[in-house]
């Protein structure tokens, strides 16, 4: 239990000191000037937006964003003829049995 109490006065002096430190930041700057009177922004009329141009996929486009797409092929390189060879000499012992 005193871990836990030593944990909430940790947190009640870690707020005292940001409680002090915030208020020695706002005595040491000073105030600023009353904001000088800006005239008013003038609302701009409205102009309605046309709307984007959809740009239309065609084959051509959608091969392209196919072709981008890495195959295993790519990754690991061609298959090896390793494999190849093991089945092909199972093949003449399951005749010989």
């Amino acid at each position: 239990m005193s871990k836990q109490y030593n944990k909430l006065i940790k947190r009640r002096r870690r707020v005292a000191y940001l409680a002090r430190r915030k208020k020695a930041l706002m005595v040491a700057t000073p105030k600023k000037a009353a904001a000088k009177a800006k005239p008013a922004k003038k609302a701009s009329k409205s102009v309605p937006k046309k709307p984007a141009a959809k740009e239309e996929t065609t084959i051509a486009a959608a091969e392209v964003k196919s072709s981008d797409v890495a195959t295993a092929e790519d990754v690991l390189g061609p298959e090896t003829g390793a494999p190849k060879a093991a089945k092909t000499e199972e093949a003449p012992a399951s005749e010989a049995e």
